[in-house]
């Protein structure tokens, strides 16, 4: 069976639309319910950002779950915040899953429904599959309401422990309106710290805010003349960073300064998980520390599991979701910025960002389409990428993949040269066109 809601991140789509409509939306906590208690569940922890639609879905879902769990309602929280409690709850004794609702990086009229398992950990496909089935063999949702009892925020903050900066230590701070924005005021204190993006605010998460909207915390740190700018995405599950000069550091920079100041701690990590867009210059920059570097296809729960088979602890993507299995279970923007700056903090004033990889050229491309096409039946881009690696060899490395939420084809090229990126980049793209009646 292939899925026809879930995507890469949970089911996302327009909120109050299918199959996101209030109805539906309780129709799917009964069909959670259902193979949650099959799989051994005995509790759910369910979290949201602050969207306008978030609060209906939320008294929607539960509404479906009715008496087939116990529920736990964290509220207006990070993902990761979910994530950790049912990776507590589970390690306690009882079996616990999570739900949370959230469109993460999209605009505020976009929802979703993410799923963890009792690892803390996004769900797996066939969990995700037999949710579908379920949720497609309910006629009507569940109509009994079951009282529910509220979990405190606090002890995951407590867990993230907060940093306090030093006083000339100027830092901005963008929380994209969103479910970071109360948990962020407590856990960064001191130094000079300028926020935007706050408070929480449905209608403004992510509008011209947020790890997806760089230009004003850019603006903003030069401005200021700040060492750095932290932004977040919608539900906090990971950060971008801009450093003094206003410019981008991305997932793949940040992971390799947490590498490097942990071989400084005499603590190497064992190594490294990225993805098929991590930049090729990040495990060229790994292996001269002798930390080794492998790439799964894009998405947590891949790098997640090739972290498990392997006994790593560290794994990043380039859009900045870092993963620190000694931290937390999942993803998390609040952690990954509190321990970039802690290792900033371990260096010299003057030397702050003279740390960075030089990264290989690269370049994404998205095609908008009506329609989704297999990849390898796009006969022209097949051909395209066929010709492209003969050409140049291993010295461009070519991702063509659909995206997980929205109807683009993504083209990414990485060469040690840009004038190859950009001349594989018109090839692809004219190609792809051709396959999708485009042109």
């Amino acid at each position: 069976m292939s899925l026809r809601y879930f995507g890469t991140d949970g089911i996302r789509g327009v909120a109050l639309r299918s199959p996101l409509t209030l109805e539906e939306v309780s129709r799917w906590g009964a069909a959670w319910a259902q193979v949650a208690r099959e799989a051994g569940v005995k509790q759910l922890v369910v979290g949201w950002d602050p969207r306008s639609s978030s609060g209906p879905m939320s008294e929607a879902f539960i509404l479906g779950v009715g008496l087939g769990l116990k529920v736990l309602v964290l509220g207006m929280a990070p993902t990761p915040a979910v994530a950790w409690n049912v990776a507590k709850l589970s390690t306690e004794g009882v079996k616990t899953w999570g739900l949370m609702i959230s469109a993460s990086h999209n605009p505020p009229e976009d929802n979703g429904l993410k799923g963890f398992n009792e690892l803390g950990e996004k769900l797996e496909e066939d969990q995700e599959e037999a949710i579908e089935r379920a949720f497609d063999q309910l006629s009507e949702p569940t109509t009994i309401s079951a009282p529910s009892a509220s979990l405190d925020l606090r002890p995951y903050l407590d867990h993230l422990e907060g940093i306090t900066l030093p006083p000339d230590f100027h830092l901005v701070i963008d929380c994209a309106h969103g479910a970071t924005a109360e948990a962020a005021l407590e856990l960064f204190r001191g130094g000079d710290i300028h926020w935007i993006g706050v408070p929480a605010d449905g209608p403004k998460i992510n509008v011209g805010v947020g790890s997806t909207h760089l230009e004003s915390l850019s603006a903003m740190v030069v401005a200021r003349g700040a060492q750095m700018g932290i932004a977040f995405d919608g539900d906090g599950d990971r950060c971008l960073l801009v450093d003094s000069r206003g410019e981008v550091v991305d997932g793949d920079q940040m992971v390799w300064l947490l590498s490097q100041d942990r071989v400084a701690c005499q603590d190497a990590p064992p190594g490294v998980v990225g993805t098929l867009m991590t930049n090729g210059g990040l495990p060229q920059a790994l292996g001269q520390l002798g930390i080794p570097f492998v790439r799964t296809p894009v998405g947590d729960k891949y790098l997640l599991r090739e972290m498990a088979k392997r006994g790593w602890d560290l794994a990043a993507e380039a859009s900045g979701h870092l993963i620190q299995k000694r931290v937390g279970p999942s993803g998390d923007g609040l952690a990954a910025a509190l321990s970039i700056l802690r290792a900033l903090l371990h260096r010299p004033a003057d030397q702050r960002w003279a740390w960075t990889f030089r990264p290989w050229p690269q370049k994404l491309v998205n095609v908008m389409a009506r329609d989704r096409k297999a990849v390898d039946a796009c006969v022209d881009l097949v051909s395209a990428m066929a010709a492209i690696e003969a050409r140049w060899g291993d010295g461009v490395r070519q991702v063509v993949r659909w995206s997980g939420t929205e109807p683009k084809l993504r083209l990414m090229v990485e060469a040690r040269e840009s004038s190859w990126v950009e001349q594989a980049l018109t090839e692809l793209d004219a190609a792809a066109r051709r396959d999708l009646s485009l042109t």
